[in-house]
């Protein structure tokens, strides 16, 4: 029994689970990072060019407004005010969004580190080689590998979730924990509105703390500093709410409705089809680990990280939410954390290992057959738009709308008034996006006089002007649809 023991401790201790496999980690994400970055530089999301389109009339002291009309477009607003500030430094704007991916990749790594190293671990050891595990599970996921580096806020707001987290439910309550933590949970609706989800239970766990930790001083003290805390936690959102309803008419952003799609039987199996591709080894373990046996007397922390995702798909099915991948990757992670903590504090080291291997597999595979394709296809379009709005800018007068679906690039370069057809600046097109031709005369009712669609004439009389093709967009580990191209043509309309 004794050598048994001592064999345990030599494999918990091992390199792999020292300083040398943390510096070689860390050297590892470091490469990864900056080779992805560079591979992936020439591609930026369409929703992308939107938040830069905000952050740009912003910047010029236009307010919120995109393409010229003030519209509640945007959910990240947090996201377009952050994307100044390395532009007031003197960055490009593709290079202000390409690095704030950069830091909020930066961010969620530390926030994993930060959070695994302050939750207890089974065995003397083994909680270096559980950080590293996480991190390495975290980024090479396919979703965060694609999002990472896409100019969108996503990345950023699964590190915020994560700080949250441990922030309020690990270590014990000290002032500047508590308001680092306030201050996070005031801009997290900001930068993702799922967020206000688990504000709603982290905000009040705050104000707890907050309480209890006042309990040594005066209780006009403890009444005051609870109430900062809470100011501080709503101001932001409470400010943003009033500007929005003011400017706007509404609280609520034009893309909850957009994003919408029909009943639960159509939109359940696309759900789980989303989550089951980019989390099929995590989702496959839950039955494993969700038993009294094993979630007996977990720390708070790892229940949070447990319930976030299942808070999030709850909300997706009560709002008919057309799910997307980047809205399956804010909460994931939290899961996958969750799973591989429990597995290691459950004594058994080879389903630990074989979790870990199984999720890195899937992973990078997943990022081989479809992500690497994907992004390149959509560097690709990226360019293709370019060529679209560049024809725009020489060729067609600047006061003729266009009625166009994927609003984004083209309003950030090409300067044109754009009629947006999928909903996202003007909701009134929404009652019609499931018929092609009332979409047709809504946008001809707005003024439309040409016309982004794919190969057939949208009417008769509609004259082609520019003709190009796109790459497939979508997500798929079909190689014969990946190298398929999609008609993108300009039309005048008669």
């Amino acid at each position: 029994m004794m050598r048994s023991a001592s064999a345990t401790a030599n494999v918990s201790d091992g390199w792999w689970s020292g300083p040398l496999a943390v510096y070689s980690a860390a050297a590892v994400v470091v490469v990864l990072a900056v080779t992805w970055c560079i591979f992936s530089y020439g591609y930026l999301e369409d929703d992308a060019y939107i938040h830069l389109d905000y952050a740009r009339s912003v910047s010029q002291g236009l307010g919120f407004t995109f393409n010229g009309i003030r519209a509640n477009g945007d959910t990240a607003p947090a996201w377009v005010l952050l994307l100044n500030v390395p532009h007031a430094l003197g960055l490009d704007w593709i290079a202000s969004a390409k690095l704030l991916c950069a830091l909020g990749l930066v961010s969620t790594i530390l926030a994993v580190v930060r959070l695994l190293e302050e939750l207890p671990v089974r065995e003397t050891g083994a909680g270096r080689l559980l950080v590293i595990a996480a991190v390495a599970v975290t980024i090479l996921n396919p979703y965060f590998v694609q999002w990472s580096f896409s100019g969108m806020e996503t990345v950023t707001a699964v590190g915020v979730g994560l700080w949250i987290i441990r922030g309020t439910f690990v270590g014990s309550p000290t002032w500047p924990r508590l308001v680092s933590v306030a201050a996070l949970v005031a801009v997290a609706p900001l930068l993702r509105p799922e967020l206000l989800l688990l504000d709603a239970v982290a905000g009040p766990v705050v104000l707890w703390r907050a309480w209890q930790l006042t309990q040594r001083h005066s209780r006009l003290a403890g009444v005051g500093g609870v109430l900062a805390l809470g100011l501080l936690m709503i101001l932001p959102l409470l400010v943003w709410s009033v500007y929005a309803l003011h400017e706007f008419g509404a609280v609520v952003p034009n893309t909850n409705v957009a994003k919408r799609g029909g009943p639960l039987s159509q939109l359940a199996p696309r759900l789980a089809a989303v989550y089951f591709s980019g989390f099929p080894v995590t989702l496959a373990l839950v039955p494993f680990i969700a038993r009294p046996s094993v979630l007996r007397r977990i720390p708070t922390a790892v229940l949070a990280l447990l319930l976030w995702p299942l808070a999030c798909i709850l909300f997706y099915l009560a709002d008919h939410t057309l799910v997307q991948t980047r809205y399956c990757l804010l909460s994931m992670p939290c899961l996958s954390i969750a799973v591989l903590w429990l597995l290691q504090r459950s004594g058994r080291s080879l389903w630990f290992r074989g979790a870990v291997a199984a999720m890195l597999l899937v992973s990078l595979l997943s990022t081989c057959l479809a992500v690497v394709p994907l992004v390149a296809n959509k560097a690709e379009a990226a360019r293709t738009f370019a060529a679209l709005s560049a024809y725009l800018r020489e060729r067609v007068p600047r006061d003729e709308p266009i009625a166009i679906y994927a609003i984004g690039h083209v309003a950030f370069e090409g300067g044109h008034s754009l009629v947006d057809i999928g909903g996202i600046t003007e909701p009134g097109v929404v009652p019609y996006l499931e018929d092609p031709q009332a979409i047709l005369r809504w946008a001809k009712g707005q003024g439309a006089h040409y016309f982004v669609g794919g190969g057939s004439l949208p009417e008769p009389g509609a004259t082609a002007l520019f003709t190009t093709s796109t790459r497939y967009l979508g997500w798929t580990f079909d190689r014969a649809k990946q190298q398929s191209t999609e008609p993108l043509v300009l039309y005048k309309l008669p």
